[in-house]
């Protein structure tokens, strides 16, 4: 299971654990920050993952850990939106 439940201390190809409408655990690659949350990359599609709705934890992935730049920077209040 998930060893960190810190929302802000999820990289790019973390394992991350969240709990759909029905309150089923699964799991997760994180795969890019968005608008809604990060995505994550399922057995069964792509889904996002919000901080207040389904997190449950993380695990961080082996090696080193890139932050998704790029995803926060575009969504930043007064840059996009």
């Amino acid at each position: 299971m998930w060893t960190d439940e810190c929302y802000m201390e999820i990289r790019k190809g973390d394992r991350i654990y969240y709990k759909n409408k029905q309150g089923q655990t699964h799991s997760g690659k994180a795969v890019l920050y968005g608008p809604a949350g990060w995505v994550i990359s399922c057995d069964h599609g792509a889904q996002v993952v919000e901080e207040q709705k389904n997190y449950l934890g993380h695990k961080p992935c082996k090696g080193k850990r890139e932050d998704d730049y790029f995803g926060k920077f575009l969504n930043q209040p007064y840059f996009g939106k």
